[in-house]
Order: C-alpha cells, then structure tokens, then sequence
C-alpha cells in the first residue's frame, strides 16, 4: 500500500466509486428495457384494459422535452422473413428459418429508404415487363410477398390484472382504426357543452377502461367497448412513475440489429434466386444496404447465420425468434390453416427446433396444440403471468376418434394440401379459428396480435 492511500479513510475510498444520478439513471433505463412484455388475449371472455398515454422525456437538467408524438400510440411496420437453409433438410425440402424486421426507418430516421422498400422499387424498375412477378412482389409475407403488416402499439395495464405491470397492446391497423373511431365519437359527445375533456381513453385523469371483448363462434371475433359504467379511472402517482421509468415504446418497437440487417439480405439475396434476378448487384440497392450498415452500432455483436443453430443471434434476439413464431401461428389463423395442414406442420418443426436450439425443458406430445407449445415456450423463458397456473398434462385413456370438423373457410383460391394421414390421430383441444380480414385495406379485423410477453429478454 502506497503513503497516500494510507492516508485515505475508508470513506474516501468508497465515495470515490459512490454511484453517480447519471449512472444510476442509465442503468435503471437499461434494466427496465428487458422487462417490456405483451399482453396476451388467447382465451375468449372480455379483457378490460387502461389504456396508458406516452411519457414525457426529462433531460438530466429536469426539463421536458417536446414530445415527438402525442397520445397513447405509435405505428409499427413489420415483416416476417422466411429465408431457406440449404444446409438443413426437411422432408427433403430446405428447413426454412423465419426472421421478423421492422422498416429501418423507424430505427434510423435520416436512412432514406428501407432495404426491402428499396428492394421492391429496383425490381419493378428493372423488370417492369414481368408484371406476375411485381404483382407477388406486393403481395403480402404469407403469400410470399414483401407487403408491410401494419399494426400500432400501445401501453396497457388490465384492470383485473395490475400485479401483470405494463404491457403491450398491439392491435392492427383496422382494430386501431375501430378504437380510434369510438374514442373520437365519445370525446365529441363530452365536449358538446364547450367542456375541454381530455382523452376519454388514454389521459391521466378523466379516462374510461376499454373492453376487448374475444368470441369465437365457428370464426374469432374481437369487439372493443369504452366502459362508461365503470367510472373514470385515475391513474395513481405510483403507475405513473411506473410508466415514466418504462422505455419509451419507440426504444422497444423499433429494433434493428446486425441480425435483422443480415438475415434482411439473406432474404433479399434468396429472392434474387428464386425469381431469377439481380437486384441486388444494383447500384441503388448496394448504397442502401451500405448506408443501413454505417448507422449500426460498433457494439452490436448480434448476428443471423445459417447453417447452425435456428437462434445463431445474440441472446437478446430469442424473443425476436419467439415473435416470428407467433406471427406465424397468426398468418396461418388468418388462412384458416390448422396444425394438421402441411404449413401447420412446418411450423411444428420450426417449434421443435426452437426449443432444442434452447435447450428448454419442454415435451412435445400429440395432444399440444401449436399455440400450446408456443405460451408454454413463453412461460418457460419468461415466467408465467402473474395468477397464472401451469396445468399438468393428465394421463388419460384413449378417447374415440371425434367427428371431422367442417372444412375452415380461406381467402385464397388455392387449397391446402392435405395432411399426410396418422395411422392413430387423436383429438386436440380446439384452436382458435382465422380472424376475419377487412376487405378495404386486406387488415387483420377485429383481432389483437398475439406476441411473445417481453420485447426483450429479462
């Protein structure tokens, strides 16, 4: 020991590492960032939700700061990847691993175009005279295509739930347009008298719970309904520290990694074989994928490869891989494609495969449906849902085979293959069927997404 550090008291020592307000707060904001999970609506029944409105941001000086956005909302354009692994076979076809992006602009709001946008756009110009393949192009991800799946998402907490803490909402661009529309009517109606009321659903005070209401009866419908019997809900101080410790929704929805960057131009590249083009040698494709990769972060190690394990990302991109699952099981809800189908059964595998490359301690019996495996992934990574109980599978004796159900209904003129036949089926509990489509803007109606609960992991 050195002269003056003997001449330090162990108070000096110990104030010189004391935790300083800045460092305190940057590591609170990084330690909330993991909790940010989803609400889930997979049961029917009415679920009444608080609507939250966005947080202020205070600089370290104490001084709000203009908000971007105000309300209770923010928009999300998102796409599921379907990338094929030549390096892996299934039934003699190519194991097919699934990746979810959102547009890059949102991440990067000076970028001047997204790679997949971009992507469309160079297609079109070369190939202009191959409309069948510009008109896939614009399709939607289930039927190949590069359309963006447009949804908002919204902070919640449940009435009957608080203990959950806050979660997501995330609805699609119809329920959003729904909900938007009841709350407009209702505020009118409050300020007839020259009252200025403020939000009727999301403001501190003065606010009413929201209904989702889910039943299903041959198809899963979904109906919304602003509470005015329960009374005006007053969010407490408690909830709202709460929510201004919360990531801002922006930080938690608009991700965009080395992984979704890597496996975008893996798709991207894959599809230049399928369709037997070169968009991506252009010039114009190759300045956008070079401008994406300058705005990632120099510590962002996360990375997509193929050829190893499904998850060969970073950790924290489980969850991502997670999400991608769900909206799988949701796009084949959507076809009116059950777990027998031949798409049902792919997505199967891809379950399987996900939770061997965790290592999660889970069984895949015959009698777990998809979505079953699915939450119970969900609750072994992430713990169930408060007031949650894990029901034990119960041994039983075999049941006689149910009759057939009716065929499901699909948009598509195309049917699905058929099923190849199991010499002993037995019946599954009953999946919920496809959520109806709004025929004006092709939306998912009346549904909230299902998602993994955390956008991250905790």
């Amino acid at each position: 020991m050195t002269e003056q550090e003997k001449n330090l008291s162990m108070y000096d020592i110990f104030g010189a590492t004391e935790e300083t307000l800045e460092e305190a707060v940057k590591k609170s904001s990084e330690e909330s960032s993991k909790k940010a999970k989803y609400l889930r609506i997979s049961k029917d029944g009415t679920y009444a939700v608080r609507i939250l409105p966005l947080a202020p941001v205070v600089d370290p000086d104490g001084e709000i700061l203009p908000m971007d956005r105000k309300g209770y909302e923010y928009p999300l354009r998102s796409l599921t990847l379907k990338i094929e692994d030549n390096s892996k076979m299934e039934k003699g076809k190519p194991k097919m691993v699934y990746a979810t992006v959102c547009n890059a602009k949102y991440a990067f709001p000076n970028l001047a175009a997204d790679p997949i946008d971009t992507y469309v756009q160079v297609a079109c110009d070369l190939y202009a005279s191959d409309t069948k393949m510009c008109e896939k192009l614009h399709e939607s991800s289930f039927n190949g295509g590069l359309k963006w799946d447009s949804s908002r998402c919204i902070y919640v907490i449940e009435c009957e739930n608080r203990g959950a803490g806050i979660q997501i909402l995330q609805l699609s661009f119809a329920q959003y347009k729904t909900l938007e529309e009841m709350k407009l009517n209702l505020w009118n109606k409050l300020n007839k008298k020259g009252a200025k009321r403020p939000c009727p659903i999301s403001s501190v005070r003065g606010a009413y719970p929201v209904e989702i209401i889910r039943k299903t009866e041959g198809k899963t419908k979904y109906t919304f309904n602003i509470d005015l019997t329960a009374g005006e809900n007053e969010l407490d101080e408690e909830t709202l520290q709460e929510l201004f410790n919360t990531p801002r929704l922006p930080e938690v929805i608009y991700r965009y990694s080395r992984y979704h960057y890597e496996a975008t131009m893996t798709f991207l590249s894959q599809l230049d074989e399928r369709f037997g083009i070169k968009v991506m040698e252009d010039e114009r494709m190759k300045n956008c994928l070079e401008q994406v990769k300058t705005l990632l972060s120099p510590d962002d190690q996360s990375h997509f490869t193929l050829g190893g394990k499904d998850s060969d990302s970073a950790s924290d991109n489980d969850s991502d891989s997670l999400q991608a699952l769900y909206d799988r099981y949701d796009q084949l809800a959507d076809q009116g494609l059950d777990d027998e189908t031949e798409e049902g059964q792919e997505l199967r595998g891809s379950i399987r495969s996900f939770i061997e490359a965790n290592d999660l301690d889970i069984t895949i019996g015959r009698k777990k449906t998809n979505l079953m495996l699915l939450d119970e992934i969900n609750d072994v990574m992430y713990g169930p849902e408060d007031g949650e109980e894990e029901e034990a599978e119960p041994e039983s004796k075999p049941k006689a085979k149910p009759a057939p159900a009716p065929e499901p209904e699909t948009d598509d003129d195309d049917e699905p293959e058929e099923p190849a036949e199991d010499p002993e089926p037995e019946p599954e509990p009953e999946r919920p069927s496809r959520r109806e489509r709004n025929d004006d803007t092709n939306e998912p109606a009346e549904r909230p997404r299902r998602a993994s609960r955390p956008a991250r992991r905790r």
